[in-house]
């Protein structure tokens, strides 16, 4: 029986610790950047929240105050932790033939184990700026039976060997029971994706895209918690007006975000809708720290404000790792800006970090080691099977203290 001590070389022993971290958050600065709570256990994670204060039993004349008193609003988000996983196998022959200085470029169990890392912190990456839904690209004109033409920047949330699933009704269900296709090219240049062969609901324009076994279950990123471009609108009823049970729309400010502005001044549009959408923000309670966009939407920032520009380091919260910031004055004081490749391109959130969390049970990710070893034999293969794992989801106190802006101007 081969021991485990034999295999102490290859099994990536320091991976837990900040190496897994800046494994996982390096490249990826929103997801590293964002607080982290690994200790929250239980079916579920409530965070009450007064969106209201108490100002019905308050008036010039007492009798007044007295007969109009009432409790401040009140509501309970009650999130829920989601799982995911990522296994990866490696034959006994493959990883005998790579050993050693001479075999290969790089020992084929550490390789994949590295890889299966960073395709991890990829849908982690994803999950931070999603909707919850598990949607990873939508369908524009230009889309075949075999080729998915995906909105600016999409491309990048796939993979060559992808499997992946489709809903022809706006998010509703899977068409055709789940009818999976792979993807043979990734195209990100011009965010195309070619499948294996066509579904039976042929792909067209509007339809939604998912990596296999995520429908309906992924994380709420930013795009769940602050979806005003996204039209929550007065009367209620329908997502996202009601979320994790709480009808947004009784305040759409406090509880789903504040919609920013774009900019409008010729060459100035993404400086203008930064230091606008901060004022409009503050103005409405809100205090954020920390502004996010896509490098090119950042580039385009570096070169309207030139020589004006402030530069800072912002370090994430697990890790030794930090990300270089852009920092703006705005109107509401001076905004460190983070390029981060999630964030869709022409739109910013402006976050106050202090206000948002990532909640775990146990660290985000984990290599399964509870027995002991890192790897699992397969009973009827020449192989070791091992996976990374995670229980986890994203939560705001309070929606009202963030700005989304769904067009920067330009």
């Amino acid at each position: 029986m081969l021991a485990k001590a034999q295999y102490e070389a290859y099994l990536k022993d320091w991976y837990p610790g900040t190496v897994a971290a800046d494994l996982t958050f390096d490249s990826r600065p929103w997801l590293g950047i964002i607080n982290k709570n690994t200790s929250v256990r239980g079916t579920v994670y409530p965070k009450p929240v007064r969106y209201t204060n108490n100002s019905q039993g308050r008036a010039a004349l007492y009798a007044t105050a007295h007969a109009n008193q009432g409790p401040a609003k009140r509501v309970k988000w009650v999130n829920s932790h989601i799982d995911n996983y990522a296994k990866a196998s490696v034959e006994n022959k493959v990883m005998v033939l790579s050993m050693g200085d001479d075999a290969a470029f790089r020992e084929a169990l550490t390789d994949e184990v590295d890889a299966t890392y960073s395709g991890f912190a990829d849908d982690l990456h994803f999950e931070a700026f999603g909707d919850g839904t598990g949607t990873r690209g939508t369908c524009i004109a230009g889309t075949t039976a075999t080729v998915l033409q995906l909105q600016a920047g999409e491309a990048r949330f796939f993979e060559e060997g992808m499997v992946i699933q489709k809903s022809s009704n706006g998010g509703t269900s899977l068409d055709t029971t789940g009818q999976e296709r792979t993807v043979t090219k990734v195209q990100r240049d011009v965010d195309k994706v070619t499948i294996s062969s066509g579904f039976t609901v042929a792909a067209a324009s509007t339809h939604l895209i998912y990596a296999s076994g995520d429908f309906g279950i992924k994380a709420n990123g930013l795009r769940a918690w602050l979806p005003t471009g996204a039209g929550i609108v007065a009367g209620g009823g329908s997502a996202p007006n009601t979320f994790l049970t709480v009808p947004r729309d009784n305040d759409t400010t406090r509880l789903a975000g504040i919609a920013g502005v774009a900019g409008t001044t010729a060459g100035l549009e993404v400086t203008e809708a930064l230091v606008n959408s901060a004022a409009v923000g503050q103005k409405e309670g809100a205090n954020p720290n920390l502004y996010l966009l896509n490098p090119l939407d950042r580039a385009r920032l570096a070169l309207e404000t030139e020589q004006r520009g402030r530069y800072a380091k912002v370090s994430a919260t697990s890790g030794n790792i930090s990300f270089s910031a852009l920092v703006i004055e705005t109107g509401s004081g001076a905004i460190p800006v983070i390029s981060d490749p999630a964030q869709p391109i022409k739109t910013a959130y402006g976050v106050d970090t202090r206000e948002f969390e990532m909640f775990s049970a146990g660290e985000c990710p984990s290599m399964f080691d509870d027995d002991g070893n890192f790897y699992h034999r397969y009973e009827t293969l020449d192989a070791l099977q091992f996976y990374i794992f995670a229980f986890y989801n994203i939560q705001t106190q309070k929606p009202g203290a963030h700005v989304y802006i769904p067009d920067l101007g330009y």
